[in-house]
């Protein structure tokens, strides 16, 4: 079972035979769909799951809504995208004066 938001590893030659995907290209796993950065994602880095930044943080609901539907779960967001996501929400809960 995969975590929600990581992108699959599997990278076997059947998986193409049975894509339906018609784009050119394919998402690049290490880089941020939201800001086109380095994602420090360390299990599309090849490393164990465990290693990886967003073991320890907090996705709050909507986040994932960002990203075009097209290329959700392929990549992941950075850290720097989640915590903008969360400031400008928490400045929109603020009361306004």
């Amino acid at each position: 079972m995969e975590k929600v938001g990581v992108p699959s590893m599997s990278g076997s030659s059947n998986s193409q035979a049975k894509t339906t995907d018609t784009t050119a290209s394919k998402p690049n796993v290490l880089i941020c769909p939201l800001c086109g950065e380095a994602n420090g994602c360390s299990y599309a880095a090849g490393r164990p799951h465990s290693e990886c930044w967003c073991n320890h943080a907090k996705f709050p609901e909507g986040v994932f809504d960002r990203i075009p539907a097209e290329q959700r779960r392929k990549s992941c967001i950075c850290q720097r995208c989640l915590e903008t996501y969360k400031n400008q929400a928490e400045h929109e809960q603020e009361p306004h004066s």
